[in-house]
């Protein structure tokens, strides 16, 4: 299973009481780093152009499926565009070797190979469900945004 990301916001959040016991300068220096890594402008994911028909299909289609999500605007950022345009190549690859009519032991080897990388790519950009969990409970974790836990 791959590492747990934390996001830069939630870094300091520990999961009760206020996370770890940092002075109130590394508090602030943590904040400050964290903001370097918000997003200023509305960024677009964009397919790259050395991907493939068959995988641009694949790439339009989860598109429509993330924002189908209620959240789904928010699950993807326009540098996750490499990883998800590796996922529809992963795919297709996939696809091709399965549809042979005779499977050597190497296309066996291949289709594990290609089908580990998918489901690795599938957990890093949340499109499993234990992944979507987590994004779920970090959102829950969140301080709500009201102004009045400006004064901790």
């Amino acid at each position: 299973m791959p590492t747990q990301t934390v996001s830069a916001k939630t870094m300091g959040v520990g999961k009760k009481g206020g996370g770890k016991h940092w002075t109130k300068r590394e508090d602030a220096a943590r904040k400050k780093a964290a903001e370097a890594f918000e997003r200023k402008d509305d960024a677009k994911i964009k397919p790259p152009i050395w991907l493939g028909t068959k995988a641009r299909e694949i790439w339009d289609k989860k598109l429509g499926e993330i924002n189908g999500l209620n959240g789904g605007t928010d699950l993807l950022d326009a540098l996750d565009g490499e990883v998800l345009a590796l996922y529809c190549d992963a795919i297709v690859l996939y696809k091709t070797v399965s549809k042979k009519r005779y499977l050597k032991i190497d296309d066996h080897k291949l289709l594990q190979a290609y089908m580990v990388r998918i489901l690795a790519y599938s957990e890093r950009l949340g499109f499993t469900p234990a992944s979507r969990a987590r994004l779920i409970k970090k959102r829950a974790d969140e301080k709500p945004k009201d102004g009045l836990h400006d004064f901790d």
